[in-house]
């Protein structure tokens, strides 16, 4: 009998076999997921770029372990080109986006990839800027190549022609003159740096870390940060002339840098400390390979190389004074009704260490970055950016006095008891007339050496000039200091030594003995920098060495602080000096002080005694140059200072700085 077909079967036969190759499947897809996840990392990588990992800057410290200068951390924001969206509209949109946003978080000024932009005015009136005029540039050489690689001629075509060419070749068209102007900024700036897969377009520096939630909460394409650091400023608008800059590696100097492994692109020392102590403060840098997926995301970071921080610099200045100093400058310069400018120094006469460095006017290196602020300070007719304590060369005046009291003195001229009659002029030569202190009717009569330097008497040096001849005195002072190098790391003048060899070696009018005269008192051709003159006066109050000057105390390593380097006082030169010589030059510069009522009153408030001299300087066209040197205490001097204001009228004006500078020494010397 035939078998009744029974449906039933059927449907639990189909239903077996569909659950058979549903569990197939899921066995299937659990091997690969299984298998796959032991290489998600490896599978899902687009592309790999390597990249220099700057090692961080040591920093800077004054003698005391306190921190001039150190490391913020900072952020660049950064164009990749693997994450950049697929068309040139979008790229231009995300392009417009990151600029909006850099402009609303009050960026703008952090922008770097406008540096080398070569046109200035507003689209579509565009002109070159003045630096691509200059055949040596950077901005021409990048010019000159981004011209020829868009096939125009690289010494002919106008700005216009070259700007309608990136707008044609960007799509531009449809968008605003600003925005045009916008993207013409940041595509000239790809173009410069060959923007690719191994070469991103940094469109902003040292961004601060308030800005950081903004960038990324924009989440444009393309768009990713880099953590880097930026100098700090631990006392803004102190010490700018000596701690220096950094700034990019100049083309003069590319050749040089590269062969001590540094990367073109990088960041070095341009003036100041920075510069001088380049090679220890550099980090050394290493290597990092960064992998990303499809989207631009970073997905592994392996370093290669890992990077190593800079040694940490201690510089013999002492914070505390030289605010003191600076601040007492500033004071004492605006004070008075003619001058705008000065500068002032100080010294250890027994090692050359320097405590104070300062020029005024100044300005502030956390605001230097300022297009605005930079062009004020050039604008400035007081010159805020010459540094008159190490590049300003004046007169000594009567400060040379002592140099000339220390020839004559060693060479037998004179004893400390000679005698020399001042009559008001001096009665041979051209008769020049006696301007020192006191005096009946401009006569000092008969005075010694002493007294001559407490009362500044012209005639008494008058008379050694006339004796010795200023070529038999220049080789003291030139051993003590005047008119040679300081022995200081920063870039200085050497000043003018006056006398028969300065006049004939520059075929000036011939010397003559006239022409001793004046250089006895430390006029005539003589002029030397601030620092010069401080080192001079303490190779004189510590009884005839010349130490050179130095700023760099002490080089050690970061954390452990491990001394690396240790500067060691160095004798450059001597004279020989009798203890009867320097006894009678102490005496002098004590007299100087006491023989002045606004001198003593200066000084009244410390409780060790100062030896010191003031000067005046004859400037032509201009109101008479003040200086001042100290010393204390006056019988084993710790601290030498100088101050010239430039206009300052009166020598006693430019012993305000110093007084100041004094009385924040050795209170702190109490306090230890």
């Amino acid at each position: 009998m035939k078998k009744k077909f029974d449906p039933r079967a059927r449907y639990i036969s189909i239903l077996c076999v569909f659950f058979a190759l549903i569990v197939f499947y899921v066995i299937v897809l659990a091997k690969v997921q299984i298998e796959g996840s032991e290489n998600v990392t490896d599978g899902s990588v687009a592309y790999t770029r390597t990249v220099t990992v700057s090692g961080l800057r040591g920093s800077i410290y004054d003698r005391n372990g306190v921190l001039l200068v150190g490391n913020a951390t900072s952020y660049d924001v950064i164009m990749e080109y693997g994450a950049i969206p697929d068309t040139t509209r979008e790229l231009n949109e995300a392009i417009l986006d990151i600029m909006k946003v850099l402009e609303q978080t009050g960026t703008a000024e952090n922008l770097s990839c406008d540096d080398y932009f070569p046109f200035t005015g507003a689209y579509p009136d565009l002109s070159y800027t003045e630096a691509v005029s200059y055949s040596d540039s950077k901005e021409y050489e990048s010019l000159a190549e981004i011209l020829s690689a868009n096939k125009l001629d690289p010494h002919s075509t106008p700005a216009k022609d070259l700007a309608d060419a990136m707008v044609k070749k960007y799509k531009l068209s449809s968008y605003t003159n600003e925005e045009i102007m916008t993207l013409l900024v940041v595509r000239y700036e790809m173009e410069r740096v060959k923007f690719g897969a191994y070469q991103p377009v940094v469109l902003a520096t040292g961004l601060a870390q308030e800005s950081v939630p903004y960038i990324e909460e924009a989440n444009i394409e393309g768009v990713t940060l880099k953590i880097g650091s930026e100098r700090h400023y631990e006392y803004p608008g102190y010490a700018s002339h000596i701690l220096g800059r950094l700034g990019k590696i100049q083309a003069e100097d590319a050749e040089y840098y590269s062969e001590q492994g540094y990367p073109l692109n990088a960041y070095v020392g341009s003036s100041g400390c920075e510069k001088a102590f380049e090679k220890y403060l550099r980090g050394q840098d290493g290597t990092m390979e960064i992998s990303y997926d499809a989207q631009g995301n970073i997905i592994k970071k392996t370093y290669i190389k890992e990077p190593i921080g800079g040694y940490d610099v201690y510089l013999t200045i002492d914070i505390e004074l030289q605010i003191a100093a600076e601040d007492a400058l500033k004071e004492t310069v605006e004070s008075l009704e003619y001058s705008d400018s000065g500068a002032v120094v100080s010294l250890d006469p027994d090692t050359g260490d320097i405590l104070v460095i300062a020029s005024y006017p100044t300005y502030d290196l956390t605001q230097f970055e300022s297009i605005a602020y930079y062009n004020s300070l050039q604008n400035d007719p007081a010159k805020p950016l010459f540094d008159r304590a190490l590049l300003g060369e004046y007169a000594p005046g009567s400060i040379y006095k002592i140099g000339s009291a220390l020839a004559a003195l060693e060479e037998g001229q004179i004893s400390s008891s000679t005698l020399i009659n001042c009559a008001g002029t001096y009665p041979y030569l051209h008769k020049p007339t006696c301007l020192g202190v006191g005096g009946v009717n401009g006569m000092h009569g008969n005075i010694n050496v002493i007294r001559a330097i407490g009362i500044s008497c012209n005639c008494f040096f008058y008379e050694i000039g006339y004796q010795m001849g200023i070529d038999s005195v220049t080789p003291y002072t030139s051993k003590l200091g005047l008119g040679v190098a300081s022995g200081i790391e920063l870039p200085e003048r050497l000043g003018s030594v006056a006398g028969s060899a300065y006049r004939t070696q520059n075929s000036l009018t011939p010397w003559s003995q006239g022409d001793d005269l004046s250089a006895a008192i430390g006029q005539s051709d003589h002029t030397y920098t601030p620092l010069q003159i401080g080192v001079f006066m303490s190779s004189v109050v510590n009884g005839g060495n010349r130490y050179n000057a130095h700023l760099l105390h002490s080089v050690k390593k970061f954390y452990t602080k491990e001394v690396v380097y240790e500067y060691t006082p160095t004798v450059a030169d001597s004279v020989q000096m009798s203890s009867a010589t320097y006894d009678t030059l102490i005496s002098g510069m004590r007299s100087v002080i006491n023989s002045s009522s606004s001198l003593t009153r200066y000084f009244s408030s410390l409780d060790v005694p100062v030896g010191g001299k003031t000067g005046t300087a004859q400037v032509s066209g201009k109101k008479d140059y003040a200086l001042f040197s100290g010393f204390a205490p006056l019988n084993d001097p710790e601290i030498v200072s100088v101050c010239v204001i430039e206009q300052g009228v009166n020598g006693g004006n430019a012993a305000i700085p110093v007084s100041r500078i004094f009385k924040s020494f050795f209170e702190a010397e109490v306090e230890e």
